[in-house]
């Protein structure tokens, strides 16, 4: 067994610790995938790698082959490098093809990405793939079958024929030759031996045909790590695994069963870091209603920032003496916001404390699924549902935050009342929030995971990493996500609009025919606009069409019009090919459920097809390049595989 059970993460780190006590300069290399559940991660891990006084260098990394040629610069070209850590890259892809394996080296894979390459789990104990229970519970009958097939005896149809200086066994032979009954039996060994094999065989490869999915996020996996070493969890670790969770979510990696399942242990977390004053303080500012559930908005929560506080502003400049401006900045502290993670019940509508209601329904994929908001029909919709919320347009044009309380609690009861007269009766999902003190803007965690994938996008792995431990590159990210949402839900309504998705026999596609400054570019925000196309026309379609995957294509970038970026989404519940051979344990996973992206195997098999010239090796298989004169036989060939 090479795998590291969920219960015993420890074991990995502690032969990081013990390949540091060896090494003289930076024993740790840590290749991290550029999103936002692995930035978390990184996070955590490298907090842990600092109290311990580990040297580490970090390199992202988009692609496989990136992992291999920085691997060969910075680990085959020196002795000091004993572990090397893989963050949402690895775990599907074979370590020996990227990697070179000398005997001195660790690789540790943390990797939601599954299925998991069974080398990686089962073969080598240099390799560490952490796992979050899927091994350990559901793949014992793959185990059997790839031990079977990689340690069991080797088929011997010719051994009667070979040479054998054995003497001992050539009188065996002689024997099996002499007693038929012997011979009779041998035979059938060796034809049970080999039908065994056969099935193992069809069985791994039944495992690999399921298609992808996402296991535990990365950044909770890294929390349990310091949990089990015995690290106190601090604010910033617990935020930082809810916000990967929340990442998955809203790319729609995982399902709303598996990220309650996240939710309940991170509960108990955010409970150990909660002082009991604290506990105590949010129960009072926390009005119930009639289900016994918390309002959505603890008017503690929402002061706006010192400088933006136009009441707070005025009265400081209208008092007479230091004493009476004290006073009143202490005033204003005892109302604001305590530092730390509350649990809160969310409306989906996007970046609703920093700006609008009004933007934030507006530029809502949720909200414009369900009202149409492309056609003026579902934009009086819209009008109509601000109207029976209680707000007047010009309450809901104002920036949210200068609501009055009563009115951020009344929008909450009121959404739970009308919601299912709008298709949105699950208009809110249980979060968490975090206020950084009074001065600084309260944040859910789904704001975070928008701002993290737009500075990703916009400027970088890095400024993405900051924005996690610096307020004002956060507060940076969030004008960013702002501009992002506005950007994938208009040019979604103007696609939508002008009827550009086409519905074919087994999947939608929508080629984006150009690129400029305002179309979203790069795998993350075309997997965000994609996952809107595919959410907003399943709301309005025939229940035939329902659950057809979406392939999403447009130009890599500005100055390379020619060569297209294809992605290929599929909806959580949508299962297009179940092998037969796969159990029910096999088939479904904890976090993502029955759903499978099968566009990664037939995206290679149509490459292999088309002999053209495509780019693959992303770490999601789904994703690759090809030249624009290409994409018509390339789709052609897609009607013919799905």
């Amino acid at each position: 067994m090479v795998y590291v059970a969920s219960s015993k993460y420890e074991d990995a780190y502690n032969r990081i610790l013990a390949g540091a006590a060896h090494s003289q300069g930076t024993s740790v290399l840590i290749f991290a995938a550029a999103d936002g559940d692995s930035i978390c991660a990184l996070r955590i891990l490298t907090d842990l790698l600092k109290r311990d006084s580990i040297g580490h260098k970090i390199v992202p990394v988009s692609n496989y082959r990136e992992i291999a040629d920085q691997s060969v610069k910075l680990v085959d070209s020196g002795t000091q490098i004993r572990s090397v850590v893989l963050i949402n890259c690895g775990a599907s892809m074979d370590i020996h093809d990227l990697i070179n394996l000398r005997d001195t080296l660790t690789v540790v894979v943390v990797d939601s990405h599954r299925p998991f390459n069974l080398y990686n789990v089962f073969w080598n104990e240099q390799i560490q793939c952490l796992d979050d229970g899927d091994v350990a519970d559901n793949m014992d009958e793959l185990r059997e079958a790839f031990e079977l097939i990689e340690f069991g005896p080797e088929d011997s149809d010719t051994d009667d024929e070979s040479d054998d200086d054995n003497g001992g066994d050539r009188r065996r032979r002689r024997r099996v030759g002499d007693d038929p009954d012997e011979f009779v039996r041998v035979q059938r060994e060796r034809a049970s031996m080999r039908e065994a094999k056969m099935r193992s065989r069809e069985l791994i490869q039944a495992y690999y045909a399921q298609g992808t999915y996402h296991g535990q996020a990365s950044s909770v996996t890294m929390l349990q790590l310091a949990e089990q070493l015995g690290r106190q969890p601090t604010a910033d670790s617990v935020w930082c695994a809810i916000t990967g969770s929340a990442t998955q979510l809203v790319m729609q990696h995982i399902d709303t069963k598996g990220y309650d399942l996240v939710i309940s242990w991170i509960r108990d977390q955010v409970r150990r870091i909660s002082t009991p004053t604290t506990t105590a303080a949010v129960r009072q500012q926390q009005p119930v209603d009639d289900d016994h559930q918390p309002d959505l908005f603890d008017p503690r929560l929402d002061l706006p920032d010192e400088d933006a506080d136009e009441g707070y502003v005025k009265a400081l400049a209208g008092v007479g003496t230091a004493a009476e401006a004290g006073l009143l900045s202490s005033s204003r502290a005892q109302m604001g916001p305590l530092t730390n993670i509350q649990e809160s019940a969310e409306l989906r509508f996007t970046l609703l404390r920093h700006w609008s209601l009004d933007n934030a329904m507006q530029y809502s994929p949720y909200v414009a699924s369900r009202l149409a908001t492309w056609s003026a029909k579902g934009r009086a919709r819209l009008s109509l549902l601000l109207a029976k919320l209680g707000l007047s347009k010009a309450e809901a044009q104002a920036p949210f935050i200068h609501l009055a309380p009563d009115l951020k609690i009344q929008l909450s009861k009121r959404m739970r009342q009308i919601g299912a007269d709008y298709s949105m009766s699950d208009a809110s999902i249980q979060g968490f929030v975090r206020s950084y003190g009074w001065r600084k803007p309260t944040l859910s965690s789904f704001d975070m995971a928008l701002a993290l994938l737009a500075l990703l996008h916009t400027d970088g792995f890095y400024s993405a990493y900051d924005a996690l431990a610096q307020p004002d590159c956060l507060r940076h990210g969030l004008d960013q996500a702002k501009q992002q949402q506005v950007l994938i839900v208009a040019q979604g309504l103007v696609m939508l609009e002008r009827q550009a998705v086409k519905t074919l026999k087994s999947f939608r596609l929508a080629i984006l025919s150009d690129t400029t400054e305002q179309t979203p570019a790069g795998p993350m925000a075309m997997r965000q606009l994609a996952l809107f196309l595919m959410n907003t026309l399943r709301e309005r379609c025939r229940p035939a069409h329902a659950r057809l995957p979406f392939i999403i294509a447009a130009p890599l970038a500005m100055d390379q019009p020619d060569r297209l970026l294809v992605l290929g989404v599929t909806p959580l519940d949508c299962v297009l090919h179940r092998p037969e051979m796969l159990s029910e344990k096999l088939a479904s996973s904890r976090f993502a459920g029955t759903g499978r992206n099968h566009f990664g195997m037939v995206f290679d098999d149509v490459a292999a097809d088309l002999g053209a010239d495509i780019k693959q090796g992303f770490f999601d298989s789904s994703v690759l390049e090809i030249n624009r004169a290409d994409m018509a036989v390339f789709v052609d060939k897609l009607r013919r595989h799905l």
